[in-house]
């Protein structure tokens, strides 16, 4: 009897000591399957960033190439590897101020020696004393703000530098927090920040070509009206540009900030934490949102010196813009009023449209902007 007891009790640990293994066993694959699948989702959200900085190296390089080309970027850019990927650092460059310094002698130049003598003989379609005297100042104008563009860059290249520099590392820091929130619309910003460029060149062609060709202007009335506004628009499009970055940036804090919430209310939207008063979180939940935290407080930050740097430009910028409307305006008035027969006079029509068109868009896509980035931030 006492044998076969001992041999039930062993057979017991044996059975017990069995399903133990297995067990373990099953529990270990677990581990390894979620384990494997972490490193799998890793290793995708990794190939997802690597591939989109590919895509965006040699646009965002041929874009600053074009900014230094018209006096916008006087800093100079290096490639650098940053964790087995391409980024950049912008430095101070005093070839950029020269640069600026001698596009605004040339441009000062060309305005006294060209510029107003033609403005004061050019034979208008409807000349009046205004319009020869709106003319006039338009050109003046003109010349004057894009000076104060070229020369304020010149001045501020360490703030815009600053910029550049403190934006390429939240977007690292931005990187680093991937993992809280679903792949993001980066790619899907940058093709409307490119759209945007293609739209404001094929607006640039089509008042040149109907200029040109049906107006049969010369390329000295550019010189005096279309070279001003192209670069009064083109310092709008850039402070887009980077108010675009930045809203994204916003976006993305934001959407991480929600994934790390559990908000207990009917309608999902992104509510404040202030605002929510049943919130489940542990330590790392509150690390993650200290990180973000000093995120949120670094693009305050970045928006304040942006702000500060191109307000001056900015501002001289929009008084030109609305002199120009005011002058095309006017233009469109005496075409509908003083006119008997207005097929006559329609390509005129077609031109101030053209150019109406032309100096609302950047003013437009400025001001949409910077409402959805006041929008974020609250």
């Amino acid at each position: 009897m006492e044998e076969d007891s001992h041999c039930k009790m062993s057979s017991i640990k044996n059975s017990t000591f069995t399903n133990v293994n297995k067990s373990s066993n099953f529990f270990g694959n677990i581990n390894k399957k979620h384990s494997y699948a972490g490193k799998n989702n890793e290793q995708k959200v990794n190939k997802i960033k690597s591939n989109l900085h590919q895509d965006l190296f040699w646009p965002f390089s041929i874009l600053i190439m074009f900014f230094k080309l018209i006096g916008l970027v006087t800093f100079v850019h290096r490639n650098v590897m940053y964790k087995k990927r391409i980024s950049y650092t912008f430095q101070y460059s005093k070839f950029g101020i020269v640069y600026n310094v001698v596009l605004s002698s040339l441009m000062i130049a060309l305005n006294y020696i060209i510029s107003i003598p033609f403005r004061l003989n050019w034979h208008y379609m409807i000349q009046t004393n205004l319009t020869v005297g709106i003319a006039v100042l338009q050109t003046v104008l003109g010349t004057l703000v894009m000076c104060v563009i070229l020369i304020s860059y010149c001045i501020n290249q360490k703030s815009l530098v600053r910029i550049a520099n403190r934006l390429i590392t939240i977007e690292h820091e931005i990187d680093r927090l991937y993992h809280l929130y679903h792949p993001l619309r980066r790619q899907r910003i940058f093709c409307i920040m490119i759209i945007v460029c293609i739209l404001k060149i094929c607006l640039l062609i089509l008042l040149l070509f109907v200029e040109f060709l049906v107006l049969h202007l010369n390329p000295v009335s550019w010189l005096t009206d279309v070279l001003p506004a192209f670069h009064v628009g083109w310092i709008l499009i850039q402070y887009f540009l980077l108010v675009t970055v930045i809203q994204a940036d916003f976006a993305d804090v934001n959407r991480a900030i929600q994934s790390l919430t559990r908000i207990n209310a009917p309608d999902l939207r992104l509510q404040s934490l202030y605002q929510t008063r049943r919130i489940i979180m542990n330590n790392s939940i509150v690390y993650q949102l200290l990180q973000l935290r000093d995120v949120h407080c670094h693009l305050c930050e970045i928006s304040e010196d942006m702000s500060s740097f191109y307000s001056l430009p900015v501002l001289f910028g929009i008084v030109f813009l609305f002199l120009s409307l005011i002058y095309n305006g006017y233009y469109f008035l005496l075409f509908l009023l003083m006119t008997d027969d207005i097929l006559n006079y329609s390509y005129g029509i077609l031109d101030v449209i053209l150019w109406i068109i032309f100096l609302i868009y950047p003013i437009s896509l400025l001001t949409n902007r910077i409402t959805r980035i006041l929008i974020e931030v609250e």
